[in-house]
C-alpha cells in the first residue's frame, strides 16, 4: 500500500518538482527549462510523455554543455585547455557512474516511476555542469572564476 501511495504522490509531484527556477546565478528561467516545464505540465502524468519531454530536455542541455565547453576553451591557454579536457573527461565518467548508481532500486525507489526519477536526476547533473563551465567564461573582458 505504501508503494502505491508513493507512486501516486510522485505522479502528482514530479511535474511540480520540475517547475522551472532561475538558471545559474541569473534571475531568469533558461528557455530549455521553460519548454520542459510546459511539456511536463502538458504530459498529464503519462509516463511516456514525461520521458519524451525529459529526453528532449536532456538533448538540449547536452548541446548547451558543448557550447559552454567550446566557449570556455576559446578563452584558455594551452595548459588550461589540457586541464579542462582532463576535467571534462573525468566529469563524464562521474556522470555515467553516478547515473548508474542512481538506478539502484534502493536509491531511486524502483517501480514504474524509476526512469522518471533517474532522468530528472541526470538532467540536474547536466544542468549543474553547464552552470559550472559557464561560470568560468569571462564576461565583458573580466576573467575567470568566480563570475559575478
Amino acid at each position: 500500500m505504501k508503494k502505491i501511495l508513493l507512486a501516486v504522490g510522485l505522479v502528482v509531484l514530479v511535474p511540480l518538482a520540475s517547475a522551472a527556477e532561475p538558471f545559474c546565478k541569473t534571475n531568469s528561467v533558461h528557455p530549455i527549462d521553460a519548454q520542459f516545464e510546459r511539456e511536463m505540465a502538458a504530459s498529464g502524468g503519462i509516463t511516456e510523455h514525461m520521458r519524451n519531454a525529459q529526453g528532449r530536455a536532456y538533448e538540449q542541455w547536452d548541446r548547451e554543455l558543448n557550447i559552454a565547453y567550446k566557449e570556455l576553451m576559446s578563452h584558455l591557454s594551452a595548459d588550461e585547455k589540457d586541464s579542462l579536457r582532463k576535467a571534462q573527461k573525468a566529469w563524464l565518467v562521474f556522470r555515467d557512474a553516478e547515473t548508474e548508481f542512481f538506478w539502484s532500486e534502493s536509491i531511486s525507489g524502483g517501480g514504474t516511476l524509476q526512469p522518471i526519477i533517474v532522468s530528472d536526476y541526470s538532467l540536474e547533473l547536466l544542468k549543474t555542469r553547464v552552470c559550472q563551465l559557464s561560470n568560468f567564461v569571462p564576461v565583458d573582458g573580466e576573467g575567470g572564476w568566480p563570475v559575478k
